[in-house]
């Protein structure tokens, strides 16, 4: 099966999000989604919602999420948190001139071709396998290319932006799948070398990255 840029919200279940927001230790401004959070998610259920595609859409806007709020009981503030952790499922495609390393001329060679994110560029290679080919039709090097392909598609992991995405694909990890095949305690250790630095996440938070990069192009 090809793979798609995000993972399914359609196949992630309401079930599968309160598991992790149990299991997960959250950052300080999401823990209140652990309040009460049985009874909320058994409301949620009760008024239809069964997966991560089902909450988003309900909470698509603020008069959407207004309106939820005043018929399931759930609190706005409450559903507000929900939605942007929802949300963090699905992160915003990373702008090519983010990734370090690259020069200005081909960045640019590609945004006038509307190759402008990591998302454009995963889809283009995706839908496009011969990257000699590819690479020759938008003017910029196999290097370039195949080093944008491997970051955006790591930026695809949960948490994993462009810094973290250069910093894995620098210490030999180029790919997702390559990804999943390392252990959260061996992805710090791959990040403190290359870093030069503390890591500012923990084994849990990168555990968690893992468990969804399994689920990724489920």
């Amino acid at each position: 099966m090809a793979a798609s840029y995000h993972l399914d919200p359609a196949k992630y279940t309401l079930q599968e999000l309160k598991n992790d927001l149990l299991g997960r230790d959250l950052i300080p401004s999401r823990i209140p989604l652990k309040e009460d959070l049985e009874i909320h998610f058994q409301i949620l259920e009760g008024k239809g919602i069964q997966t991560l595609r089902d909450l988003i859409t309900a909470l698509t806007n603020q008069n959407k999420l207004r309106e939820f709020s005043s018929s399931s009981g759930i609190s706005e503030k409450y559903l507000t948190l929900l939605r942007r952790e929802a949300n963090s499922y699905l992160p915003n495609p990373v702008p090519l001139d983010k990734f370090s390393g690259f020069g200005a001329t081909e960045i640019k060679k590609l945004a006038a071709a509307g190759i402008k994110n990591s998302r454009h560029i995963f889809e283009l290679a995706k839908n496009n396998p011969e990257q000699v080919s590819l690479s020759t039709g938008l003017g910029v090097s196999m290097e370039t290319l195949t080093e944008l392909v491997g970051l955006s598609d790591l930026a695809r992991a949960y948490g994993v932006g462009p810094v973290f995405a250069r910093i894995l694909y620098d210490a030999g990890i180029h790919s997702i799948s390559e990804f999943r095949s390392y252990t959260p305690q061996q992805v710090i250790e791959l990040y403190e070398s290359k870093a030069g630095k503390k890591a500012d996440f923990s084994i849990d938070d990168i555990k968690f990255s893992l468990d969804l990069v399994q689920v990724l192009d489920r």
